[in-house]
C-alpha cells in the first residue's frame, strides 16, 4: 500500500511537478540540452546549452529523490531516462551534442559543479543506472575541470564539489584533496562573522550568502563532511546564526526583498532553510521554517513568472528580460531549483508535520541588525525592508547594475527601478544620486557603516567614479518609524551637479492608475492600492517626479510595467566646487492614507529634531548630523 504523504509535503511535490511537466515537451530524444527561449549569455553557446541541461537536472533531482507516489511513476521514468541519456550524449566528444570541456574561467565550471551535486542528490535515478562506459565518460568530462582558473568568489565551491564527486566515485587523483582543502580554506577566509560571507571579488553581501555559500557549504558537509568533521561542523555552526538572521528577510506574504545579483533566481534563497534542517544546523521552530519556505515558493508560483513556452522566465514577478545579468541565458532562472531543498526531508520528518508558527514579519514591527554584512532588516506592517549601510558595489559588479546594491532601502511590495546602461547609470528611486553636466548619473560604491542602532543607521561613501575624477563625499543617516524613513545627507560636492533624493517607486499594470501631485513641500504618487510620499524638509531647491506611464520609453520597474517616483533636488550647477550642504527628507510608502499624512516640525535646533504627526504622534531624534530646520 502506498505511503500516505502529509499534505504539505505533497503540495511541494506537486508544485515541483508543475515545473518539470512544463519542461518535458522540450526534452527532445537524443538531445543534451533544452531549447529554453531567452537571451544569450556573454559566455558562449556551449555554456548556455549546458546550463539548460544542468539546472533543470537539479530541479529533477530534488523531485526524483522525494517519496514515490503512484501518480508520479510515469513522469519519474520519463525524466530519469531522458537525463541519463543526456549525460551520456553531452559528455561524448564524438557526439554533435557534446558540451565541450571546461576551461579557464569558463561558465562550464559552475554548471559542472552543480551537475555533480545533482548526481549525488538522486544517484539511484541519475548515476547508478548508467553503464560503466557511460560513467567513465561522464567522469572523464567532469575531470576537464581540474586545474582551471576560477573566479575569486563563491565559484571555488564548484571545484570542490567536482573533485569530491570524482574521488567518491573512484576517479580521484593524488592532487585532488590538496586542491579541495585549498579552495575550502579560501572560501572560509571570506567569512566575516555570524555566518555572513563577503563574496570575494564581488565584495557584496546579498542573497548569494544563501544562493551559494550556505547551499554549497552545507552540501559539502552533508556529502563529504565525514572526511573533515571539524570543517563540516564549522559550516553548520555558521549556518545557525545566519538562518536566525535570514528569516527576518521574508515578509508575511513570503516575499523577500529584491536585492543584489541574480534576482531572477526567485525562490532560490530559501534553500538554506531546508538544508539547515537536514543537517540539524538550526534551532528555530520547524513549523515556522516550513511556513516561510512554503509561502515564498507559493508567492512566486502564483505570479505570471513563465514565458511563452510555459517555462521559467527572466524577471521577478513576471517576465522582464532586462532584469537579467550579462551572464544570464534562457536556462538561468532554473537555479531557483536550489530552493527545493525542503524535499530532501522525508515525509515523516517533523518539518512537514509540526503546526505552523508565524514568521517574525507577522508578529509586529521590529528591527534585525546584521553588523557583519552592514544590513539592517526591519519589518513594517507585514512587509520587510532592507536598509543597506555596508554592502558595496565593486567595479566588477557595475556591469550588472549598481542599483541592485546602492539604494537607501529595498522594500517588499514595492521593489525598485533599474537604469540604462547598467555600468554608467543609477536609478533615482530610494537613493541619493548626483548628475553632472554631461548627463552622467552617479550613486554610491563603497560604503562603511558608522552607526547601526535599533532606530537608525549611519554610513559614509562617495558619489562618483575615476573617469573625470567625479567626487562628492556623503555622510548619511537614516531613521525609521512605521512606513516612514527620515534621511539626512551631509555632502561635500567637488564639481557642479544636481543632487537628487528619490522616494519609493510605485508601480502598476496600468499607467493611468498612477496619480501624481505636489510641490517642494510634498510630492505624492498614488495608485488605488498604495502610495509613495516624499516630504523634503531642508536643503532642496526643486521637486518633481521620475516616471514611466506609457510605452514611449522602455520599462524599468522590476514589479510592473509602469511606475512613478517622487523626487527632490538641489542644483549646484552654478555654484563653486567644494560646496558643502545637508539634505533632509522624509519618505513613505504603504496603503494607509492616515499614516501618509504630512509631518510638521514642532522643534528644531542643531543636533535635535522633533516631528509631529496626526496619526503617529511625536518623533524626536537627537544626532550630530541634524541641521536646524
Amino acid at each position: 500500500m502506498a505511503q500516505e504523504l502529509p499534505p504539505a509535503y505533497r503540495h511541494w511535490q506537486n508544485q515541483t511537478r508543475r515545473l518539470l511537466e512544463a519542461l518535458v515537451p522540450y526534452m527532445a530524444p537524443g538531445a543534451a540540452d533544452i531549447p529554453i527561449e531567452g537571451q544569450a549569455s556573454d559566455h558562449d553557446a556551449q555554456a548556455d546549452r549546458l546550463e539548460s541541461f544542468a539546472r533543470p537536472l537539479l530541479l529533477a533531482a530534488h523531485w526524483l529523490q522525494s517519496a514515490e507516489h503512484p501518480d508520479d511513476m510515469a513522469l519519474r521514468e520519463q525524466l530519469s531516462t531522458w537525463f541519463q541519456a543526456g549525460l551520456a550524449i553531452g559528455s561524448d566528444p564524438e557526439s554533435p551534442h557534446y558540451w565541450g570541456p571546461d576551461a579557464n574561467y569558463h561558465q562550464h565550471h559552475v554548471e559542472i559543479g552543480l551537475l555533480a551535486i545533482a548526481l549525488q542528490i538522486a544517484p539511484d535515478h541519475l548515476w547508478e543506472p548508467l553503464s560503466q562506459e557511460h560513467k567513465d565518460r561522464v567522469a572523464h568530462w567532469l575531470g576537464t575541470a581540474r586545474g582551471n582558473g576560477i573566479v575569486n568568489n563563491n565559484h571555488y565551491f564548484m571545484g570542490v564539489h567536482i573533485l569530491e564527486f570524482l574521488i567518491a566515485k573512484g576517479y580521484g587523483r593524488p592532487t585532488d584533496r590538496i586542491v579541495i582543502d585549498t579552495f575550502l580554506d579560501r572560501l572560509e577566509g571570506m567569512h566575516r562573522g555570524g555566518g555572513w560571507f563577503e563574496d570575494g571579488i564581488n565584495q557584496a553581501y546579498d542573497h548569494y550568502n544563501a544562493y551559494a555559500f550556505h547551499f554549497y557549504g552545507l552540501w559539502w558537509a552533508k556529502l563529504h563532511g565525514h572526511i573533515n568533521p571539524a570543517r563540516a561542523q564549522r559550516w553548520k555552526d555558521w549556518t545557525t546564526p545566519f538562518v536566525r538572521d535570514y528569516r527576518h528577510f521574508f515578509a508575511a506574504s513570503g516575499e523577500h526583498p529584491a536585492f543584489g545579483r541574480s534576482i531572477t533566481y526567485r525562490f532560490n534563497g530559501i534553500n538554506v532553510f531546508g538544508l539547515a534542517v537536514a543537517l540539524d544546523a538550526t534551532d528555530l521552530p520547524l513549523g515556522q521554517l516550513r511556513r516561510l519556505c512554503t509561502r515564498n515558493f507559493d508567492f512566486f508560483m502564483k505570479h505570471p513568472i513563465m514565458q511563452s513556452q510555459g517555462l521559467l522566465s527572466m524577471g521577478w514577478l513576471d517576465e522582464f528580460p532586462d532584469l537579467g545579468e550579462t551572464y544570464s541565458c534562457g536556462g538561468s532562472p532554473y537555479w531557483s531549483a536550489k530552493g527545493l531543498s525542503p524535499l530532501l526531508l522525508p515525509p515523516d520528518h517533523a518539518f512537514w508535520n509540526e503546526p505552523e508558527v508565524p514568521l517574525p514579519s507577522e508578529e509586529g514591527d521590529h528591527t534585525c541588525n546584521v553588523p557583519a554584512a552592514g544590513l539592517t532588516v526591519r519589518s513594517v506592517a507585514g512587509e520587510v525592508e532592507i536598509l543597506n549601510s555596508g554592502s558595496q558595489i565593486s567595479n566588477v559588479n557595475l556591469r550588472y547594475g549598481a542599483w541592485k546594491w546602492s539604494k537607501t532601502a529595498y522594500r517588499t511590495g514595492v521593489d525598485f527601478t533599474l537604469a540604462r546602461p547598467n555600468a554608467t547609470n543609477w536609478s533615482v528611486d530610494s537613493a541619493l544620486t548626483l548628475q553632472i553636466p554631461d548627463g552622467r548619473v552617479f550613486g554610491r560604491h563603497s560604503t562603511v557603516t558608522i552607526e547601526m542602532e535599533e532606530d537608525h543607521v549611519r554610513y559614509v561613501y562617495n558619489l562618483g567614479f575615476k573617469p573625470g575624477q567625479t567626487n562628492c563625499s556623503v555622510d548619511t543617516a537614516v531613521w525609521w518609524k512605521a512606513g516612514w524613513i527620515l534621511q539626512v545627507h551631509d555632502f561635500e560636492n567637488r564639481q557642479p551637479g544636481v543632487l537628487t533624493v528619490g522616494g519609493y517607486a510605485i508601480s502598476h499594470a496600468d499607467g493611468n492608475a498612477l496619480q501624481t501631485s505636489g510641490d517642494l513641500n510634498r510630492m505624492e504618487v498614488w495608485t488605488p492600492e498604495q502610495g509613495s510620499v516624499l516630504q523634503p524638509l531642508h536643503g532642496f531647491t526643486s521637486a518633481g517626479q521620475e516616471s514611466r506611464q506609457d510605452d514611449s520609453t522602455l520599462r524599468t520597474h522590476l514589479r510592473r510595467p509602469y511606475h512613478a517616483t517622487p523626487t527632490a533636488s538641489i542644483d549646484t550647477l552654478g555654484r563653486t566646487a567644494g560646496e558643502a550642504g545637508r539634505l533632509v527628507a522624509l519618505a513613505w510608502t504603504g496603503s494607509d492614507k492616515t499614516e501618509a499624512q504630512p509631518w510638521t516640525v514642532s522643534d528644531s535646533t542643531e543636533g535635535q529634531l522633533t516631528l509631529q504627526h496626526p496619526h503617529l504622534g511625536e518623533w524626536t531624534i537627537n544626532h550630530e548630523l541634524l541641521p536646524k530646520l
